[in-house]
């Protein structure tokens, strides 16, 4: 594994990737005073290295107001929205053990796609799963004989 995929890995796994709340709300589309609202009415998290600093949020927050939008889009109230993202959080923490579990390598495929190693299958070591992503984002997975490094 790459020190560089080992440095993602554990960003990833143990929340230190966290983004402003600006970035927040641009990624999901909430705007801030709803952000600063669900965070007074406990919904959501903050991290904060001093008092009156800015708010920081981690990836797994970022996924839970994404969550919370949808459900909100959807028509259902806050407080039924948050209890229904709630009860999608499992998805969301199986999601990160397989980035941590599986994410093994990157590499450049001849063909410029990027080639995702998830490791070997259970049953046959000698076996690995790799995901190919090309430059649209259309994903394909391939079986390959593993790989001596």
């Amino acid at each position: 594994m790459s020190a560089i995929t080992e440095e993602f890995r554990k960003m990833f796994v143990h929340e230190k990737l966290l983004i402003s709340m600006t970035e927040l709300s641009q990624a999901v589309g909430v705007s801030p005073s709803q952000i600063r609202y669900w965070e007074r009415k406990g919904y959501i998290v903050s991290e904060q290295e001093q008092q009156h600093k800015n708010h920081k949020y981690s990836m797994t927050t970022l996924v839970k107001v994404a969550g919370i939008k949808y459900f909100l889009d959807e028509g259902y109230t806050l407080p039924v929205a948050v209890k229904k993202q709630e009860e999608h959080c499992d998805m969301s923490r199986a999601l990160k053990h397989f980035i941590a579990d599986r994410l093994l390598d990157f590499e450049k495929a001849a063909d410029g796609a990027t080639l995702i190693n998830l490791g070997t299958l259970d049953d046959d070591p000698q076996k690995e799963i790799v995901a190919k992503v090309n430059g649209a984002g259309h994903v394909q997975l391939l079986l390959r004989d593993r790989q001596s490094k």
